[in-house]
């Protein structure tokens, strides 16, 4: 028997080459087999994205692949000398985001351009096969546009797809679409492997002397191998599979007597899931090496990374605009920026930045028995012996501030837990119960449960830390899986009537909103936003500005007088005259 080593997955071959390499020269047949399927298994990755949204699922598709047999060439869309579509002949598989009025990203600008050449004959990419993934929002009304226009584009120039377009809504959540999509993936490109290759052997079988009566046979041999190595899985040191294997008869033993008379919960599960052998996902690596630093002599400066420069501004008033039946529940948040020195002109960008919850960040510390070290340094380095490729440490987290900092400025504690962080935390769970729990909650068994507990209920990292005790993750971890703490871009149009010195800025509010904590708990609200800058297109300059959600909203109050919303105007509309 022959063993293949490709991408950390061992592929069992023997039946192969005594049955459908029965024609060919003595010793031809390993060789042959391992090159065509270290070829084969390769697709291409390419990202474009604005905020780094794409890259990061992209990431996550190249670290799931490999568990999956398959091995990711990842580029950004941008790096055009290190890729050409015009000669690949590996899958394309395509993340792009979506920015502006629906244009794509400007890391997509220069490949979208080549595209669009007139010039390109209508069979230019009649040998690439394709799956795309779109990003965008359905607030905004080219709702994944960028994502589209390459889609429609690859579709003129003879791309076919081989797996159907995906279009990811950031207004409900991207990962009700990201999350399937991915899944189901592998299999549309195990398909396609095993029918390029049915075509490429039987090829390769006819040619060869003596090889005719044994074409017809290799075929099913061809899919009964790739079946079995689509199966396949990373070597899992520390027998894990049979320990889950173990705990899920465990599980269905007690399960039976104990959940016949309860509802589901987050922390409880019901028949069939509570009986049910799991599919769980790859254990993602760890790469962080992490050290905490008690701070010697005078305590450094530490300040939130950005491009643009970062100014902090007092917040004079918070009003809730619309009534509480409203469709969306809308604040007013008034800035005062009189005593701050920057320009800007209608038509530039607003960044607001807004910290999370002081009570929220002291509770994550206590839960983490991290409340004595709150004011250490944190001193981040990638782990010597980490199997992630690629690793690198987070540009969202500065180096050497306070942890508590991190948490208060740098990272998304409120984002609801990707199913890799549930996956993680299983692993640091004491009690089996708990940890069977969480390997239902991030299995593609439970993703009905996941949906309704932990997307649908809009629970945080600390909601699942509090509802699961015995789980004890250490701080790498949650520094690996959390977030960048995004800030919220408003765009400012003229609106003669309001004050020169203020901005007004309009946004929704939900459950998770920081700002719609801020406008609703005035005791704990901060004193001041931090706010950055980016140029827009030049407006006339007026008596004041009003700053609207997204990059064109603000410019429905250009008049003196109008009015914004949906739905009822009695309940729904911000603004009158």
């Amino acid at each position: 028997m022959h063993r293949v080593r490709m991408g950390g997955a061992r592929f069992a071959v023997s039946a192969i080459c005594t049955r459908a390499w029965a024609g060919l020269p003595q010793g031809d047949c390993p060789r042959y087999f391992s090159t065509s399927l270290e070829v084969m298994r390769r697709f291409l990755l390419l990202y474009a994205t604005q905020h780094g949204q794409a890259k990061a699922i992209a990431e996550e598709i190249r670290e799931k692949a490999v568990a999956h047999g398959f091995s990711a060439d990842l580029h950004c869309m941008s790096e055009t000398d290190k890729y050409d579509l015009k000669t690949e002949t590996a899958p394309l598989v395509v993340v792009v985001s979506t920015t502006g009025t629906g244009d794509p990203p400007d890391t997509a600008r220069r490949f979208v351009k080549k595209i669009n050449d007139k010039t390109l004959p209508v069979d230019y990419f009649a040998h690439l096969r394709y799956g795309l993934l779109g990003l965008g929002d359905s607030e905004y009304t080219y709702f994944c546009n960028g994502g589209k226009v390459i889609d429609r584009r690859l579709q003129e120039l003879g791309a076919r797809r081989f797996y159907d377009t995906g279009h990811a809504d950031d207004c409900v959540g991207l990962e009700l679409v990201v999350e399937p999509w991915i899944d189901g993936l592998w299999a549309a490109l195990a398909k396609l492997f095993v029918s390029s290759s049915e075509g490429e052997m039987s090829g390769a079988l006819t040619a060869a002397p003596g090889a005719s009566r044994t074409t017809d046979a290799a075929k099913p041999e061809l899919i009964h191998v790739e079946s079995q190595v689509e199966l396949l899985r990373l070597d899992d040191p520390g027998g894990k599979d049979s320990e889950v294997s173990e705990q899920n008869g465990a599980s269905r033993g007690q399960s039976s007597a104990l959940t016949a008379d309860f509802e589901p919960s987050l922390t409880r599960s019901v028949p069939p899931l509570s009986l049910a052998s799991l599919n769980i996902p790859a254990l993602p690596p760890d790469y962080l090496q992490v050290h905490l630093q008690e701070p010697v002599g005078q305590e450094c400066q530490a300040s939130v990374p950005s491009v643009d420069p970062i100014f902090q501004v007092p917040i004079s008033k918070a009003v809730q605009l619309t009534t509480n039946d409203a469709i969306k529940t809308t604040f007013l948040v008034e800035l005062d920026i009189s005593k701050t020195d920057f320009s800007y002109q209608p038509g530039d960008a607003f960044n607001i930045i807004c910290p999370n919850s002081d009570s929220e960040v002291q509770s994550l510390l206590h839960r983490l028995q991290l409340t004595d070290q709150r004011e250490h340094h944190v001193l981040l380095k990638i782990k010597a012996d980490t199997k992630k490729r690629g690793a690198a440490l987070p540009q969202h987290i500065p180096e050497k501030c306070s942890l508590q900092f991190i948490l208060t400025w740098c990272l998304e504690i409120r984002a609801i837990p990707k199913k890799a962080l549930l996956r993680a935390l299983a692993d640091c769970a004491g009690d089996t119960a708990e940890r069977r729990r969480l390997q239902e909650l991030s299995s593609s068994q439970g993703a009905a449960d996941y949906t309704r507990f932990v997307r649908g209920a809009r629970a945080s990292l600390l909601d699942l830390l509090l509802a699961f005790p015995s789980c004890q993750p250490p701080l790498g971890l949650l520094l690996e899986h959390l977030p960048k703490l995004q800030p919220r871009p408003y765009s400012c149009a003229r609106y003669p009537s309001l004050l020169a010195q203020q901005i007004l800025s309009t946004y929704p509010g939900t459950r998770r909103s920081l700002w719609s904590w801020w406008a609703r708990e005035p005791a704990s609200r901060p004193s001041s936003a931090s706010c950055s800058t980016g140029t827009g297109s030049s407006w006339p300059a007026g008596d004041g500005s009003l700053v609207g959600p997204g990059g064109d909203t603000a410019q429905l109050f250009c008049a003196p007088c109008g009015f914004w919303g949906s739905g009822l105007r009695s309940s729904n509309f911000y603004f009158k005259k």
